[in-house]
């Protein structure tokens, strides 16, 4: 017991100094047949041009099955839920906007087609100068062959916070195409009702067929399902958590066949429930990888200038063999070992003093003794006189 609340104890001051950089969720409710979508697209492309490496964008397609194949049972809750006035219609973050925005009766968590240029970019501004108490790690694996998948979030939390959080996982996929639902409408285009020469889509028609001479429509970063219930799972995260500690949870799903895995991406975020109007309050944090892939979140020490620092884990999950690096700036002892999720110590990977430069080590999920671990979260510390850095990484054997 006095080794893991030491552990947890050297964890959270490492937490305690650091910071969560935020990455801000932008989420549309679009369709294909919301003839002025294709321009809140040029929008949302624009803001994620200018934060390439922080903003997430999804499409929520939420009409009827019949008039939008992309419609899905969340979408069809989410719009429902917030009961959007019009499309298109943009959340960032989930944010009550009705101070910066304009007043309203009810909390503005939307920019409307009306005043939505530009409100993208300005919204995300100021979330990303936010910071955030918690990170996201995502560890995701896919097999083609059965076409399972199988998610791991975990979230680490920097800071101190409380309130009803939940993580979110959505499938999206991108690059969707297919018949003549598919079309999708454009008023903007130089030949219809609306035009707008500033418009990525100004040069197409009003209905952008399927196929085109020469190139193929695609919508983009189509939500495909919520792998969570509609507002996230309820339980994982404790009502008050303090910085150091994390919480994870992990989820499957089979992949129909007619989604193209190689356009899949897992898009997860933690964020509140608003308990009072029953809705998904604002998102703390998010993060995306491709299915299949895994990501580690970067957690910013300011004080950290010329210290050493310890690279994420790859690959993480892993079912054979796992590399780690660390980077030395001057010679020093440094102590790298990893601990079950009670604290308790399975492998040294190194206890010595070490030359300045970047040095690799390998971790094949093996104990002390040299017998094969469960599969399960491990936590990696690195130990040096003046610092301490610590990390998840995930054992899954086939």
């Amino acid at each position: 017991m006095k080794k893991l609340l030491l552990l947890l104890l050297s964890v959270a001051i490492q937490y305690a100094m650091a910071q969560a950089p935020r990455k801000v969720l932008i989420e549309e409710f679009t369709g294909s047949w919301c003839g002025y979508c294709p321009e809140m697209i040029g929008d949302i492309d624009a803001t994620r041009a200018t934060y390439p490496e922080t903003v997430i964008a999804v499409a929520d397609h939420s009409y009827t099955t019949s008039i939008d194949p992309m419609t899905n049972n969340f979408t069809i809750a989410l719009n429902n839920a917030y009961q959007v006035p019009g499309y298109p219609n943009v959340m960032v973050d989930r944010a009550d906007w009705s101070a910066e925005f304009g007043p309203s009766s009810t909390p503005q968590l939307f920019g409307t087609y009306v005043d939505h240029h530009n409100y993208t970019q300005d919204a995300a501004a100021m979330r990303l100068n936010i910071s955030s108490p918690v990170s996201i790690d995502i560890a995701s694996t896919y097999n083609s062959t059965t076409r399972s998948s199988s998610v791991t979030i975990t979230a680490n939390f920097v800071d101190t916070v409380s309130g009803d959080m939940r993580i979110s996982c959505l499938l999206v996929e991108d690059k969707v195409t297919g018949n003549s639902n598919y079309d999708q409408h454009n008023y903007g285009g130089s030949a219809c009702g609306a035009p707008d020469a500033t418009s990525e889509f100004y040069n197409y028609p009003c209905v952008i067929p399927n196929s085109l001479t020469g190139q193929v429509f695609y919508h983009k970063n189509v939500v495909r399902i919520n792998m969570a219930p509609t507002f996230g799972t309820i339980g994982v995260i404790p009502s008050s958590v303090s910085a150091g500690q994390y919480y994870s949870k992990s989820y499957t799903y089979t992949l129909p066949a007619a989604w193209n895995a190689t356009n899949m991406k897992v898009v997860a975020f933690v964020g509140y429930y608003n308990s009072t109007t029953a809705l998904g309050g604002e998102v703390l944090n998010a993060q995306q990888v491709a299915l299949g892939q895994s990501v580690t979140a970067v957690i910013e020490n300011p004080a950290a200038i010329n210290n050493v620092s310890l690279d994420a884990a790859y690959p993480n999950p892993f079912n054979q063999i796992t590399n780690i690096k660390v980077n030395i700036p001057a010679s020093q002892h440094i102590s790298l070992k990893v601990y079950d999720i009670l604290g308790h110590e399975v492998a040294t990977l190194t206890d010595e003093n070490l030359s300045p430069g970047e040095h690799t080590f390998y971790w094949d999920g093996k104990n002390k003794d040299g017998s094969l671990l469960a599969n399960g979260l491990y936590l990696i510390r690195l130990q040096t006189e003046k610092q301490s850095l610590a990390q998840i990484i995930i054992l899954l054997r086939n």
